[in-house]
């Protein structure tokens, strides 16, 4: 598989593969286009979206798809100097036995020789991880899910200054262990003790930047998802209660919640009407904007430094 030689100077190509499910397809789309727009700090930018084949969608999703984003095809054809792949909703026990299995382990392939940077997003850095180094993604006992502080470690990826902590959404239910990725080769970026690693990277040679977070959350995203899960433990989808976001509501808008699990574990229905109510007098903030912004800024810096012509073939 090949990829076009680009030349310094040229407009940064910046291309984003989503994967996301159907319901948040769009909201990703604009995540990171204006994050990248905004980081990109007066530099030439061309943004395009493409999409991979192998996962299931609705008729609303792939009307979506076909106006805004372009086949995986045209993406290796035109090639890329910076790659953002997002995860996606998982249908297997395996990531590997995910459908779109072949169709990730090409595209890791491919970026490797074809991009200067790429970011793999949460289930895409586990899916990248796995191809790349073999590591099994762990089950965590509850969802880690709400906004959390991560320590940046001496062994930064972008040679910048770093506050000394930073803030991130995470939303996921699976873990990559810290010791196993640095016996691995991977430089832990960002890290705590409560929720682990945050950030990791590894030169393949492009700079690969793996996200077990979501600092592209809009502010109301973890609400908007903490509803959608309680929706479905209503309807019998899920059978356990979800958890509130961790460090994210506030303290009224916390106890009403805490109150309304009381009353449906009790034998409560049809209580859909109360938790909009709950949930619409809530006005989150996305405390982490600044260190999202500096992480994508940092980026696109990173990338532009690498702008020289990439490998023409694999």
């Amino acid at each position: 598989m090949t990829g076009p030689t680009r030349r310094p100077g040229d407009v940064l190509e910046v291309a984003l593969v989503n994967n996301m499910p159907d319901q948040a397809l769009a909201a990703t789309q604009a995540q990171f286009a204006r994050l990248v727009r905004a980081g990109a700090e007066g530099r030439d930018i061309r943004w395009r979206c493409y999409s991979m084949p192998g996962l299931e969608r609705g008729d609303v999703a792939r009307r979506f798809l076909a106006r805004s984003h372009e086949d995986i095809e045209s993406l290796y054809r035109r090639g890329a100097d910076a790659l953002i792949v997002t995860g996606c909703e998982p249908r297997a026990a395996r990531l590997d036995h995910e459908p779109y299995w072949p169709q990730m382990q090409t595209l890791v392939d491919w970026a490797r020789l074809h991009t200067r940077s790429t970011i793999w997003s949460c289930l895409a850095a586990h899916a990248a991880t796995l191809h790349l180094a073999g590591i099994e993604r762990r089950r965590m006992p509850k969802k880690i899910s709400g906004v959390y502080a991560f320590h940046p470690a001496e062994d930064d990826w972008s040679g910048e200054e770093r506050p000394s902590v930073r803030l991130t959404p995470h939303s996921r239910y699976n873990d990559l262990p810290r010791g196993e990725l640095e016996r691995k080769g991977f430089h832990i970026a960002a890290f705590s003790y409560e929720t682990g690693v945050d950030m990791y990277w590894r030169e393949e040679p492009s700079l690969f930047v793996f996200l077990q977070g979501h600092p592209e959350y809009d502010a109301d995203t973890l609400l908007k998802e903490y509803r959608r899960d309680v929706l479905r433990y209503l309807s019998g989808e899920r059978g356990d209660y979800p958890e509130q976001p961790a460090n994210y509501f506030g303290v009224e808008t916390r106890e009403r919640l805490d109150a309304l699990q009381n009353r449906v574990e009790a034998g409560a229905r049809c209580v859909e009407r109360e938790l909009t109510a709950i949930l619409s007098a809530e006005a989150p903030s996305a405390p982490w904007g600044k260190d999202t912004a500096r992480l994508f800024r940092n980026w696109l810096h990173v990338v532009s430094q690498r702008m020289a012509p990439l490998c023409d073939s694999a």
